[in-house]
C-alpha cells in the first residue's frame, strides 16, 4: 500500500486507533518501494500494513513510510538492531505515535523583553525597578551600533520563581521609568 501523504493520525497511545505495532521508517531511498520495505522488515515479524509516503502532486517518495506489525513484539526486535540498511541507504525506524499524542515542547525561560524605555534610562534604573519582582540575575540594554545609544529595549533575567506581570505595561497605563512606559513580554529561550 502506498500513501499519498494525507494520512491523518489522532488519539493517544491508549486509543484504539493507536497501534503499538506501528513504526515510522525515516531516511528511505527514493527508490524504496512498499514491496522492498515489506521484504526487509518481514524478517522481524508478520507485517499487516506497509506504505511508502508519496507527494500527492508529483507522486515522488517523500523519503519515509510506515509499517505495522501484527505483533508489537516485532517492534522491539527492530529497535534491538542498531543499524538498518535498505536500498543501499541507512534507514531510521522508530515507534510511531499519533500526532496528538506526541509530547509538546514547553519552553521555560527566566528572560523577559522590556520595550518603551526613555532615552535617558540607565541599566541601574531598570534593575532597581525589577528587583521588586525578584532577584535580577542579568540585565542589558540593546544598543544601536551607529549611534551608540540604547534603543529603548532591554533583556532582563529575573530570579527563578519571580512573578513579572506585563498586563498593565501592555495597556499603556502601567509602570514607567523616566517617563518611558514599559512594555514587557517573554524573552527568547536560552
Amino acid at each position: 500500500m502506498e500513501g499519498d501523504g494525507s494520512q491523518a493520525t489522532s488519539g493517544n497511545p491508549t486509543d484504539p486507533q493507536h497501534d503499538p505495532g506501528k513504526m515510522f521508517i525515516g531516511g528511505l531511498s527514493w527508490q524504496t518501494s512498499p514491496d522492498s520495505l515489506r521484504d526487509y522488515f518481514s524478517k522481524f515479524g508478520e507485517i499487516r500494513e506497509c506504505m511508502v509516503m508519496r507527494d500527492p502532486t508529483t507522486k515522488r517518495s517523500r523519503g519515509f513510510g510506515f509499517i505495522t506489525f501484527a505483533d508489537a513484539a516485532s517492534v522491539d526486535k527492530v529497535l534491538a538492531q542498531p543499524h538498518h540498511e535498505l536500498d543501499s541507504k541507512m534507514i531510521d525506524p522508530k515507534v510511531a505515535f499519533p500526532r496528538r499524542a506526541q509530547p509538546k515542547m514547553v519552553t521555560r525561560t527566566k528572560k523577559i523583553f522590556v520595550g518603551g524605555l526613555s532615552a535617558n534610562t540607565v541599566i541601574e534604573d531598570v534593575k532597581q525597578y525589577f528587583e521588586q519582582f525578584g532577584k535580577v540575575e542579568d540585565a542589558m540594554l540593546m544598543f544601536d551600533k551607529t549611534t551608540n545609544r540604547h534603543r529603548g529595549r532591554m533583556q532582563k533575567g529575573p530570579a527563578k520563581g519571580s512573578d513579572v506581570s506585563s498586563r498593565d505595561a501592555r495597556s499603556g497605563q502601567g509602570p514607567t521609568i523616566h517617563n518611558g512606559c514599559l512594555h514587557a513580554g517573554h524573552g527568547h529561550a536560552e
